[in-house]
């Protein structure tokens, strides 16, 4: 069996309470959607190195803190490759991203917005554990 790519979404939110969601570029991506950061954790990185990077890469936003959380998914890719995506929340400073390619427009939040917006992929998972995460690590733990 293929090894499986392990990745790392990150769930941005400001000191402001607000979340950001991302649109990405159907040239660079081949869909239009708004989502949040995510990448690849390259080798001998630790999950924390690639959540910093990638938030680096794609917005430059300066990082408060990063909450890992217990959540991860397992999906199979468009190209065929299976894929384990490890969930963190990440609080910045809320300010204008400095987008790369990967994307072409931002938006800041509320909760609320945020998960009516965000491109969910229910088949991978439920809207509800995105939800959970939320409440469990933001609204419990701060």
């Amino acid at each position: 069996m293929e090894k499986m790519n392990q990745k790392i979404m990150a769930i941005i939110y400001s000191e402001k309470g607000n979340f950001l969601l991302l649109r990405t570029n159907p040239k660079w991506m081949n869909v239009d959607v708004w989502f949040i950061v995510t990448g690849s954790i390259e080798k001998g990185e630790s999950d924390e190195e690639a959540v910093r990077r990638e938030i680096k890469e794609e917005t430059s936003l300066e990082i408060i803190e990063i909450k890992p959380t217990n959540y991860s998914c397992k999906y199979e890719s468009p190209k065929g490759r299976w894929n384990n995506e490890k969930a963190f929340l990440v609080k910045v400073k809320e300010s204008k991203p400095e987008l790369s390619g990967e994307h072409i427009d931002y938006k800041w939040l509320n909760k609320e917005d945020f998960i009516k917006d965000i491109a969910w992929d229910e088949k991978i998972d439920s809207k509800d554990n995105l939800i959970s995460i939320l409440d469990r690590f933001l609204y419990v733990n701060n």
